[in-house]
């Protein structure tokens, strides 16, 4: 028995990064053959098997609807986006582009990991790289699809081949150098300062920080207050201006707050130095800053999600790519 959660198609936020919908059906699904329900029979796969049915299968007698997968996008971005920005009301299929897609047969069903580039109908906007799960339609996303009994996630390691990213791929200014130090590896981290996995990620960095030659930061900020942060940091790498202690400050200190001008009075309060450069009050703080490293911080992200990177956190260690905070993976690639 397998079970599917169903979303729609195709809505993204603000921040150009695919929403997680409250899941609003799950289907279990025993042997379909011809769109009915079969008995169970002698011949169900067991858990191992059915384990084992989530691989990919390059010769599928279904194929993919692309051109009903781009309309339904596209029809989601103009549903969304246009009625915020006129620019996106002609939104059309055209600017959808199948970058890449990985079929994947299910007891006899076919579902397709698809990476997805968005062309923005705005010159000089970066694309969008995003991953989806979808049905032989191209008219349903389907968020995974797991093998009841043991949990297996069977579309995964077609997602994961899908939005593996090349450490080969980053440009070579990618991410701000953060330190160096005595060891031998290196570390690039994708990172928002008030992800709690990003925090975890910045600890394990600094328990190790004698095993490492540098560390980068590259800033993804999920909110505005985030962003509000990432300037900061921004700010104090340009400046050569206790780089370590402020990055520090951000991951372990920091509240999280929903206003930009409470990020700034906390930096203040802990680093009375920084209003001699920005300005004695929040506000005056805040418009500097905005200013000065408000589109390096949003270039920064941009390339990033140009890469296919839209959640965080992210870490390049050495030459290995890992997504998400896993301690055991991180040590692996640290011989």
């Amino acid at each position: 028995m397998i079970a599917c959660t169903l979303t729609t198609t195709g809505l993204f936020s603000p921040y150009s990064r695919p929403l997680r919908f409250m899941s609003f059906l799950i289907v279990f699904l025993v042997c379909i053959k011809a769109g009915s329900l079969c008995p169970a029979t002698a011949d169900t796969p067991d858990k191992q098997s059915l384990e084992q049915t989530g691989k990919q299968d390059a010769v599928l007698h279904t194929e993919l609807d692309e051109a009903g997968l781009k309309a339904s996008i596209a029809h989601r971005i103009r549903a969304t986006r246009g009625a915020k920005d006129d620019r996106y009301k002609g939104f059309g299929p055209d600017l959808v582009h199948i970058d890449e897609k990985i079929a994947v047969t299910i007891l006899g069903m076919a579902f397709f990991a698809v990476k997805i580039e968005l062309h923005a109908p705005v010159t000089g906007a970066v694309e969008e790289v995003i991953t989806l799960i979808v049905d032989k339609t191209g008219t349903l996303q389907i968020s995974a699809v797991h093998d009841l009994a043991s949990g297996t996630n069977l579309m995964q390691a077609a997602v994961n081949q899908l939005q593996h990213v090349d450490i080969r791929d980053l440009p070579p200014d990618f991410g701000k150098e953060i330190f160096t130090g005595p060891g031998i590896h290196k570390i690039i981290a994708v990172s928002d300062p008030f992800c709690p996995h990003c925090r975890k990620g910045w600890e394990f960095v600094k328990l190790n920080q004698d095993r490492l030659k540098t560390f980068r930061l590259s800033s993804f900020p999920l909110n505005p207050a985030a962003e509000t942060a990432c300037m900061v940091m921004a700010d104090a790498h340009h400046r050569q201006f206790k780089v370590f202690d402020i990055v520090d400050f951000a991951y372990t200190q920091l509240q999280p707050a929903p206003e930009p001008l409470d990020i700034l009075v906390q930096y203040m309060e802990a680093f009375p130095e920084l209003g001699q450069k920005w300005g004695q009050d929040p506000a005056s703080a805040l418009a500097y800053l905005t200013q000065t490293y408000g589109t390096t911080v949003r270039q920064e992200r941009n390339a990033a999600q140009a890469l296919g990177i839209n959640s965080t956190p992210v870490f390049f260690v050495n030459d290995v790519f890992i997504r998400g905070f896993h301690t055991q993976k991180l040590e692996k690639a640290m011989p």
